[in-house]
Formats: structure tokens, sequence, C-alpha cells
């Protein structure tokens, strides 16, 4: 193992509804024509599996989480039982239920792609909703909300025009930008080259030298050595036991299965967190045996562990799958 099984948060997928069409989205189109709803039962089983097991955090996720008719209820209960609130949306819920979350969510995660209004109601297939997140993020602030994250797809047209977003982030000391790996999914499973990984490490570290407080890095896994010299790739892109399950954060789909991440090594019947520490399927994500001699002789593999596991941008190398982004291919 690289590291041991000790996941800060659990992602609930409490609902695959989703009011947005967005073309970045990290589920790749399998969510936007979604219409159920995790059973309250179910969500409040997994809040209290978080307890019982000790995981800190709860990520109230979908599709778009405030879709859910009872997601105040759930975030309510949540804060109840002493877990950290996590909330995961595009921004375009109702105003008063967000109001009346924000009084327990402790960490506010909502997706801005792109800075330009007309750009972003074609990105999202929806009408003023730059406008729309902008206000919800005022009233976070309004509100008091401890943390605010602006998650951000580094989508190649985006080459060169990062700037603005940290000198957006600047605004407050309660807002952070989260720059993210443009994801693999089913539609588009390398949606990055490793030109583009090399331009964006690049403006990075120069961001990071200008605004050390608002640039931090692009977040979500990515094999360090995709990018030359591999120093710059460990310096900007932060690894996947950092950020990524199952290290960090386990996922429950809509389905009410447990994952090691969104779309790796889904599994039933796991009951425990120490069960889950043996599953075969955890422990061939979290594996070293799991990846190339490459990555096993380098001397950034306990950050880095290879980069991303999503099965649609894993490619073969010899007797082993590794990121499609990986500099030795």
């Amino acid at each position: 193992m690289i590291s041991p099984l000790s996941p800060r948060e659990l992602k609930i997928e409490i609902t695959d509804a989703c009011n947005m069409n967005c073309s970045f989205c990290y589920l790749g189109g399998q969510i936007r024509s979604g219409v159920s709803f995790m059973p309250e039962q179910e969500v409040l089983h997994w809040i209290d599996w978080t307890v019982d097991n000790g995981i800190p955090g709860i990520r109230f996720t979908g599709g778009e989480a405030t879709m859910h008719p009872q997601l105040e209820m759930f975030c309510y209960y949540a804060h109840l039982c002493g877990r950290t609130i996590i909330l995961n949306t595009n921004g375009t819920g109702n105003t008063e239920l967000y109001r009346r979350l924000f009084r327990v969510v402790y960490d506010l995660r909502i997706s801005l792609p792109t800075l330009d209004a007309g750009h972003m109601d074609k990105l999202t297939g929806g009408s003023d909703v730059l406008r729309r997140k902008q206000e919800v993020i005022g009233l976070a602030l309004e509100a008091g909300v401890p943390r605010i994250c602006l998650l951000t797809p580094l989508t190649p047209e985006l080459h060169g025009a990062l700037e603005p977003f940290v000198q957006f982030a600047g605004k407050s000391p309660r807002l952070f930008w989260l720059p993210l790996r443009y994801e693999s999914t089913p539609i588009l499973p390398r949606p990055w080259t490793q030109a583009d990984a090399q331009a964006f490490a690049e403006e990075m570290a120069d961001l990071m030298d200008r605004y050390p407080d608002q640039a931090q890095g692009i977040f979500l896994a990515m094999p360090f050595c995709g990018v030359r010299p591999t120093e710059l790739g460990a310096r900007v892109f932060h690894g996947r036991t950092q950020d990524c399950g199952p290290f960090v954060a386990l996922n429950v789909n809509a389905r009410g299965r447990m994952q090691a991440c969104f779309d790796v090594s889904e599994m039933e019947g796991v009951r425990s967190l120490a069960e889950l520490q043996n599953c075969t399927e955890i422990r061939d994500c979290a594996s070293v045996d799991a990846l190339p001699a490459e990555c096993r002789q380098c001397i950034y593999l306990a950050p880095c562990a290879g980069g991303c596991r999503k099965p649609y941008g894993l490619v073969q190398h010899g007797q082993q799958k590794i990121d499609y982004l990986a500099g030795f291919l």
C-alpha cells in the first residue's frame, strides 16, 4: 500500500438529477437525464456510517444536490451528528434554500468554469448562469460560510486565461480557487493532451509565484511525469494521495454503492471502514503493485500514486494500467 486508508470525507451522490447540461461534467453526461433521488433512510444510514467509522466530513453532491427535496434535513441531521458539511452545487438552486443551508455548511463548492457570461450559458446550457452563481457566492460570504471553493475544470480554451480567476478569488480570504484537471469521462476519455498539461503547469507555476495566497496548484490526480521537468509537475499538481479516494474521500453513488472514487471499484455490502481496508477493489486501487515499474521506482511515488485511476483514462503499459498522461508512455 502507498498509504493507509484514512478518508476525511464521504461523498454522497444524493441524486442523479441535474438542471444543467454542462459540457465539462465529470460524469460525462450520464446524469443529465437523471430523475432519481436517493431515499431518505438510505442517506441517513450513510450519515450514521460516517459517525460509526470516524469519518469527520460529509459531502452532499449529485447530480445537483439542491434538487433533492430533503437536502436541508440531511444537512441539519449531519450537523447534529457533528459532521463537517461540504456542499457541491452549480449555484442555480433556490435562494432561500441556500440561506438556510449556509447556517450549517462549512465548505461550499461551486462550479465556476468561466468568468464570461455568454460563454457560461453556452457551457452549461442555462440562462444568466454566471450572475446566479455570483449571487450565491455573495450570499455565502454574507452568511459567513467559512470556506467557499470555486471549482474550475481547466478546459483547453482556458490556456493563458487563468489570472482573472485568481483575482476573483482574491476578493475575500474565504474564497478558494480550486482549478481542476479536466477529467476523463466515458464520452471524452482523453480530454487533455500532454501539451495541455504542460501549458497549464507552466502558467500555474507563474501564478503561484505572483499570487502565492490565491494560486495553490492544480487539483485532482495527475501523474507528475506528465510534464517536464517532473519537478514542475510535483510542484504544481496535487497528487492522488493528497486529493483523491480512497486516500481522502470515498464515494457513495446514486445507486447507493460504495466506490473508491467516482466510477472506480464499485462495491456492495461493505459495512465498515475496517472492511474497506481489506477490500480487494480498494486495495487494487491503492496498491503500488497496480502501477508500472516506472512508477514504483519514482521518488514521487508516495504523493503521485500514478495519477488518476478512472477506467476511461487508463492505458495498458506492459502488464499494468496507467493514467494516459504518464510521461513514460
